[in-house]
C-alpha cells in the first residue's frame, strides 16, 4: 500500500462522481443460490466500479463466536463447531467456483483454517476481534472470485489496509488517513469492482483488528462512501425498503419511495428493525442519498433517504416497541439527574410528572442491560426506579403536527391506557407511551385509520417528437384530472441522445428550452440500472418513439417493475419469440402494457376488441385500411396527380414516416396486423403474411435520401394499377386482412382492387377503417373509423391508455 501514488485531483472527483457503494448482509450471502443472487444484483444494478461491502456469510460470525467461547471450557465441542464451519466456508467455494480460482481459493482457506487450527490447539495466539474479521474476509474474496468467473473486473479489499480508528467503545475513525489510502488504492483501477469488508478496520499505529459493532457493516458501507464523497449508498436487505409499518406485523402496508434524513434518523432513534442510527453518522446530507432495496425482490419498491428542499408534512410510518421500559429520578436529585442524562443513552422520551416530581425516561428494551447496570454502579441510594410494562406507538413524518394524522393517533391513543404523548423536539414524531402491553389489533387499526394513501405514480417519456410534444402539452393541460386518484408527475424526458431526469418531477412549463438546456447524454443500460431508484409507488414508461432497440428492452422494463404505455409499434409486432417473451416478463412481474394507438392512432379498435373476446365473442376475420398514410395516398391518387408527387406532400405535412417505405413498402401495416392479430390470441410471425408492397427490389436497400431522389420510378406502375382498376369500373385500395377459418390463420397486405360503391373507396383522406366480423357480427358486420394518423389524435389516444392504467392502478390500491 505505501507504493501507491494518491490520485489526481481529476481522478478523485470522478471517484466521487461515478463510485456507488452497494451493501450486503450475511442473509443475503446464506448459501451458493445466495452468492449467485447478489452477483447477479452486482452485474445488473452496480456500476462497472462501484464498491461492494460485505458482512459475513449466513451465520458466520455467531459461529465464530460460539468456538471462541467453548474453546477454554469445551475444547472438543469447539473442534466440532470449528470443523462444520470449515465444511459450510470451503463448500461454499467448491460450489461456486470452477478450474483456477477454485484451486486458489481453497488453499488460501486452508491457510486460514489451519492458522485457526494452531489457534484452537494453543499454538498461536489471534484475538477475538481479529476472529471475527475472517467472516467478512472470507465473504469479500469468494464474492471477487465468483464476479471474476463470471467475466467481471472485480477484487477484494481488507477494509483493515485503509480503514484506521483509535480504539474505543465505538471506534473512532481517522478520516483524513482512510480516505487517503482508499483514494490510493481505488485510483488506478478504474473499471473494477472492489468487494470490501465491512465490520472491521485497523486501530492506528499497531495495525490491530478493531469491530466496528452492531449494525457494522451498514454503518461501514455509508463510512466508505464518505470517505470517497460518493453520492449514493444502496443497502440491499430482506425487505424492500422502508414501509408505512413493521410488514410483519400489519398485513397491508404501503410502501415508501422517500424518506427526509430527519425522518429517517427520527425512525432509527425509535428502534426501526430496518435501520440503525450509526448508519447516519457518517454521512453528508448534502450530497449522499442512501437507498434501501430488497435483495430478494429487486424490481421492488425501494426507499430513498436524502436531502429533500421541500417535505410534504405527512406521517409516513407508524412503529411500535411492544415493551418499553420506564425509569424514574426525582426532581429533587439534580445532580443524579444530570449524571443519567449524561449516559450517552438515548432515552425514547423524556418528560416530568408534576404530579409526583419525577422525571421519567423511556427506553428500548434492548437498552434494559446498559441502563441497570449503570444503576447499580451510580445510584446507591436507589433514588432510580424501574417500572415495566408499557408499550410505545409512535408515528414519524415530517412536520407531524400539521398532519391530518396527528389528530387521528392523539384521539385513538388517547382512548387507550395512555401514560404520555409527545411530539419530539425536531416535529418529525408524535410519540404515545402506553400503561399497557401493545395488541396487535389496535396496532392494525390504528394504521388502517392512519394510513389512505394515494399511489404516487412516475411518468419517464420516451420521444420527445410530434407525438412526445404533443401529448406533452396535452398532459399539462389535463393535470389536475389526472392528479384525482393518484399522484402523478412526469419524472424525465428522454429522446434518442439525451436525457432529462428530475425525480421531483420535471417542469412542464416551457420544457422545450429546459430540455435544450438540462438534458444530458445517457446510456439505456445505464437508465434501467438507475430508474429503480425513482422514488414512486409505481413508474410508467412512455414509449412514443419508433425505436427498435427500445422495443427489445421491454423484458427488463418490465422486470424492473415498470408498466408501458406504448405508441411503439415494434415491440406488439415484433418476432414470435421476443414478442412471448416480452408477454411472459410481463406476466411474471405482473406489469401493465397498454398500445392502444399503435393501431388506429386515436380510434379504440384494441379496447372493443378486448371487450368483445371478454364477453365472450369469437373474431373471425378483421379487414380494412388500417393506414392513415395510405388512405391519405390513396384517396387523393386520381390518376392525374403523380403517385410521387403525393407521397412528397404527405411526407411534408406528417403523414408518413421519416422513410416512407416504411409506409410504402407496407412494414408499417404489417406491425399493425400482426398487432391486432396477436390481441384476439392468434399465433402469428412475419412469415406467415403475404406482403405485396409498392416498393420495386431496387428501391428497398437505398438511403433515404436516394430513394426520395428516385420515387419517380413509383409512378408508371402506380399508374398502371389505377388504369386496371378503373377498366373493372374500381378503385385501387390498400388493403390488409386477417381472418380465422377452421383453426387455421390467414393474413395479407396488399393491393386490392374496390368497388366505388363500396365504403371503403370512399373515406376522408386519412382515415382507417376496420371491418370486424365475428360470431355475433356475422350478417353485418362491426366497423369502427375514423381519423387513422395525426399527432392530436394519437396524443389523445396516449392520453386514454394512460386514464385507464391510472384507474387500474387506484382500484389495485384499494
Amino acid at each position: 500500500m505505501n507504493t501507491l501514488q494518491s490520485p489526481t485531483p481529476e481522478r478523485i472527483r470522478a471517484i466521487a462522481d461515478e463510485i456507488h457503494v452497494h451493501k450486503f448482509g450475511g442473509s443475503s450471502l446464506a448459501d451458493a443460490y445466495c452468492y449467485r443472487r447478489v452477483a447477479r444484483i452486482v452485474t445488473e444494478h452496480a456500476g462497472v466500479s462501484d464498491l461492494v461491502v460485505v458482512s459475513a456469510a449466513g451465520d458466520t460470525t455467531n459461529r465464530i463466536i460460539a468456538i471462541a467461547e467453548a474453546r477454554e471450557s469445551q475444547p472438543d465441542y469447539a473442534a466440532t463447531l470449528f470443523s462444520s464451519l470449515k465444511r459450510y466456508q470451503q463448500g461454499l467455494i467448491e460450489e461456486l467456483l470452477t478450474g483456477r480460482s477454485l484451486n486458489q481459493l481453497l488453499a488460501d482457506s486452508e491457510a486460514d483454517f489451519q492458522r485457526w487450527q494452531r489457534w484452537l490447539v494453543g499454538e498461536e495466539d489471534i484475538d477475538r476481534a481479529e476472529l471475527c474479521a475472517y467472516g467478512e474476509l472470507w465473504s469479500s474474496r469468494l464474492l471477487a472470485a465468483l464476479l471474476q468467473k463470471q467475466g467481471s473486473r472485480a477484487d477484494y479489499i481488507d477494509a483493515r489496509t485503509f480503514l484506521e480508528a483509535t480504539d474505543a467503545a465505538e471506534p473512532v475513525i481517522d478520516s483524513a488517513a482512510s480516505r487517503e489510502k482508499l483514494l490510493a488504492r481505488l485510483g488506478p483501477y478504474p473499471g473494477t469492482r472492489f468487494i470490501v469488508t465491512g465490520f472491521i478496520c485497523s486501530e492506528s499505529g499497531s495495525g490491530r483488528t478493531l469491530l466496528l459493532g452492531r449494525n457494522g457493516s451498514d454503518y461501514s458501507a455509508t463510512l466508505i462512501a464518505s470517505l470517497i464523497d460518493s453520492r449514493q449508498t444502496t443497502i440491499w436487505k430482506d425487505v424492500a425498503g422502508v414501509y408505512s409499518a413493521d410488514p410483519r406485523k400489519v398485513e397491508r402496508v404501503v410502501s415508501l419511495p422517500s424518506l427526509d434524513w430527519s425522518e429517517a434518523e427520527e425512525l432509527a432513534r425509535l428502534g426501526s428493525p430496518v435501520l440503525h442510527p450509526r448508519t447516519f453518522q457518517p454521512v453528508n446530507r448534502e450530497r449522499m442519498v442512501i437507498s434501501v432495496r430488497s435483495s430478494l425482490k429487486v424490481e421492488s419498491q425501494q426507499t430513498r433517504i436524502g436531502q429533500y428542499d421541500y417535505t410534504e408534512a405527512q406521517g409516513k410510518v407508524l412503529t411500535s416497541l411492544a415493551d418499553v421500559a420506564l425509569f424514574s429520578i426525582g426532581l429533587q436529585h439534580a445532580g443524579l439527574i444530570s449524571r443519567f442524562a449524561g449516559n450517552q443513552l438515548q432515552p425514547l422520551v423524556t418528560w416530568d410528572e408534576e404530579s409526583t416530581s419525577e422525571r421519567f425516561y423511556a427506553f428500548h428494551q434492548n437498552h434494559l442491560d446498559y441502563i441497570r447496570n449503570w444503576v447499580a454502579q451510580n445510584d446507591a441510594e436507589h433514588h432510580v426506579h424501574e417500572v415495566s410494562g408499557y408499550s410505545m406507538v409512535a408515528l414519524v413524518g415530517a412536520r407531524i403536527q400539521e398532519t391530518k394524522q396527528f389528530a387521528v393517533l392523539r384521539r385513538e391513543v388517547g382512548e387507550q391506557e395512555l401514560r404520555r404523548f409527545i411530539v419530539a423536539e425536531n416535529k418529525t414524531s408524535a410519540i404515545a407511551i402506553l400503561g399497557q402491553k401493545l395488541d396487535n389489533r389496535l396496532f392494525n387499526r390504528l394504521h388502517s385509520q392512519l394510513f389512505n394513501f394515494r399511489r404516487s405514480v412516475g411518468i419517464l417519456v420516451f420521444g420527445c417528437g410530434n407525438i412526445g410534444s404533443e401529448w406533452l402539452d396535452l398532459y399539462r393541460q389535463q393535470l389536475d384530472r389526472m392528479n384525482e386518484n393518484v399522484d402523478v408527475r412526469v419524472l424525465g424526458i428522454a429522446n434518442s441522445k439525451r436525457l432529462w431526469l428530475d425525480y421531483s418531477g420535471v417542469d412542464l412549463q416551457d420544457w422545450h428550452e429546459t430540455f435544450a438546456r438540462l438534458a444530458r447524454p445517457y446510456l439505456l443500460t445505464e437508465l434501467l440500472r438507475e430508474l429503480p431508484n425513482a422514488p414512486c409507488d409505481e413508474l410508467i414508461l412512455m414509449d412514443l418513439t419508433d425505436s427498435g432497440t427500445i422495443a427489445q428492452l421491454y423484458p427488463s422494463f418490465f422486470a424492473n417493475g415498470m408498466h408501458i404505455i406504448s405508441a411503439n409499434k415494434r415491440a406488439g409486432s415484433a418476432e414470435e419469440s421476443l414478442y412471448r417473451e416480452i408477454r411472459t416478463i410481463q406476466h411474471e412481474y405482473k406489469r401493465e402494457w397498454l398500445y392502444n394507438t399503435t393501431v388506429g392512432a386515436g380510434l379504440p379498435l384494441n379496447y372493443a376488441l378486448n371487450d368483445l373476446i371478454r364477453s365472450g365473442d369469437n373474431i373471425r376475420s378483421i379487414s380494412g385500411i388500417f393506414s392513415g398514410t395510405m388512405s391519405w395516398l390513396f384517396e387523393n391518387f386520381d390518376g392525374q396527380v403523380k403517385f410521387s408527387d403525393l407521397v412528397l406532400q404527405a411526407k411534408a405535412e406528417g403523414f408518413t414516416e421519416p422513410d416512407p417505405r416504411e409506409d410504402l413498402s407496407c412494414h408499417d401495416i404489417v406491425r399493425k396486423l400482426l398487432i391486432v392479430a396477436r390481441e384476439i390470441g392468434a399465433s402469428l410471425d412475419w412469415d406467415d403474411i403475404e406482403i405485396n408492397g409498392l416498393v420495386p427490389e431496387h428501391l428497398q436497400n437505398l438511403p433515404v435520401a436516394a430513394f426520395m431522389q428516385r420515387l419517380n420510378e413509383l409512378n408508371a406502375p402506380m399508374q398502371a394499377l389505377w388504369e386496371e382498376a378503373q377498366q373493372e369500373r374500381k378503385v385501387p385500395r390498400l388493403m390488409a386482412s386477417f381472418s380465422i377459418t377452421e383453426g387455421r390463420s390467414h393474413a395479407r397486405v396488399g393491393i386490392e382492387y374496390i368497388s366505388v360503391e363500396d365504403m371503403l373507396t370512399n373515406l376522408i383522406p386519412g382515415e382507417n377503417i376496420f371491418v370486424i366480423y365475428s360470431e355475433w357480427y356475422h350478417d353485418m358486420p362491426l366497423v369502427i373509423s375514423g381519423p387513422g394518423a395525426g399527432r392530436k389524435v394519437t396524443a389523445g389516444g396516449v392520453q386514454s391508455d394512460l386514464h385507464q392504467l391510472l384507474a387500474k392502478l387506484a382500484v389495485a390500491e384499494r
